[in-house]
């Protein structure tokens, strides 16, 4: 019997739950039961008062009582994925900790409590990772999450856990939550890149009150016709010209993660200024497509994979920028995209670009502009400059174009 009341440890489901985070964990010293219990104890408020093994119940009460729980438990309420890693990672815990007491001998628990407690401790925190990070790490990926939109916003608190306790993932990770900060300073330039610079307008029809936005035919109406004039405001059908916003266009990114976006410029990584600005012209398109390349492009469909992409696959192995725009050009004419615009941000560092992917990817796409990271000139090709501004504030990145595509 396990330790909550809760909790029916003969139900079937509750049993593969159990069986599954053994599986997962690799536990062979863990009894099913207490399987259970990791899981359950993250799922739900934990009501305790059953009987179980004197070591679990110690474990799990230390557990319950540390900044990991309080960190941990309220990402997990009756979310089943974030509770089975939870699980998963309190029992590897408990696991370690049963084969650090049987090195030293099971009866060494009973009389060195204060050194057994650190002991758990230290294998809660090899698990879990600083609670801190676990916090910030899902308010970063569930902004990330709303940005990226339904459909593909994926569990934050499940990804926080995997994340917080790799080191170098963490590392990584760092880049989401300055790409997230950035995202709002750069709205303005993302909705005029994503937009192509083009000076495109649509034909609406508004009251007078939008009148200041009437197009040329009816100002002629207004001086020459007042009556007709007076009659279309009322009725709304008052002829208005707008330019299109990058809310109305379609965007496929292409987003460059090679080893050299991972230096600074202007003390900011470029990889977080690139992310910033995808997320920047996610959040106005219409509709928009996210692929991240370095020597290969990596599809990116919801926040496990933005993640799992940023933070996991090496950073280095070269940048083949011709690759990915041939790519994005195929993708583009396989799923008979229509008025498309192609946006690739990169710092530019491929000595082997061929300006002719370019070109040709302009019979697919609709226009194709290059965002480029840092200050270094990309020939052959239209471009903008993104760049921090001085002491940190956020100026006017758009330093021209040079090239036509």
């Amino acid at each position: 019997m396990g330790l909550l009341l809760n909790v029916d440890y003969g139900d079937f489901l509750a049993r593969s739950r159990g069986r599954e985070v053994l599986k997962r964990a690799g536990a062979r010293l863990v009894e099913l039961e207490e399987a259970v219990d990791a899981y359950y104890v993250h799922y739900r408020r934990p009501i305790f008062g059953g009987r179980a093994s004197e070591l679990w119940k110690r474990f799990v009460t230390w557990y319950v009582q540390s900044k990991y729980y309080e960190a941990v438990a309220p990402l997990c309420r009756l979310n089943h994925r974030a509770s089975m890693e939870a699980a998963v990672r309190l029992v590897k815990a408990f696991e370690s900790y049963l084969s650090t007491l049987d090195e030293r001998g099971r009866a060494w628990w009973g009389r060195g409590r204060q050194e057994a407690w650190a002991k758990a401790m230290g294998h809660l925190r090899r698990r879990f990772g600083d609670p801190a990070d676990v916090e910030e790490l899902y308010r970063v990926f569930k902004r990330l999450g709303q940005i990226l939109g339904r459909g593909r916003r994926g569990d934050p608190a499940s990804l926080a856990l995997t994340v917080a306790s790799d080191p170098r993932r963490l590392r990584l990770a760092r880049v989401l939550a300055k790409a997230v900060a950035l995202a709002g300073p750069l709205a303005g330039v993302a909705e005029g890149s994503a937009a192509g610079g083009v000076g495109e307008a649509e034909q609406l029809h508004g009251s007078i009150h939008r009148v200041r936005h009437a197009a040329a035919g009816a100002k002629a109406l207004f001086l020459g016709a007042l009556p007709l004039f007076l009659y279309k405001a009322a009725t709304s059908t008052l002829p208005i010209r707008r330019r299109l916003s990058s809310e109305t266009r379609r965007v496929y990114l292409l987003v460059d993660k090679s080893g050299s976006m991972y230096s600074a410029v202007g003390g900011v990584e470029k990889i977080a200024l690139a992310t910033a600005y995808a997320l920047a012209v996610l959040q106005r398109a219409k509709s928009a497509i996210l692929r991240l390349f370095d020597a290969e492009v990596h599809r990116v469909d919801d926040l496990e994979s933005l993640v799992d992409v940023l933070t996991r696959v090496a950073a280095g192995g070269g940048t083949d920028l011709t690759r990915a725009v041939d790519y994005a050009a195929e993708e583009a004419a396989r799923g008979g995209l229509r008025g498309y615009s192609l946006v690739v941000v990169t710092d530019g560092e491929d000595d082997g670009f061929n300006p002719k992917a370019a070109a040709e990817a302009k019979a697919v796409f609709k226009d194709v502009l290059f965002v480029v990271v840092g200050n270094k000139p990309l020939r052959g090709v239209r471009y903008r400059l993104l760049l921090p501004g001085v002491h940190s504030s956020w100026v006017d990145f758009v330093k021209g174009a040079a090239g036509a595509v």
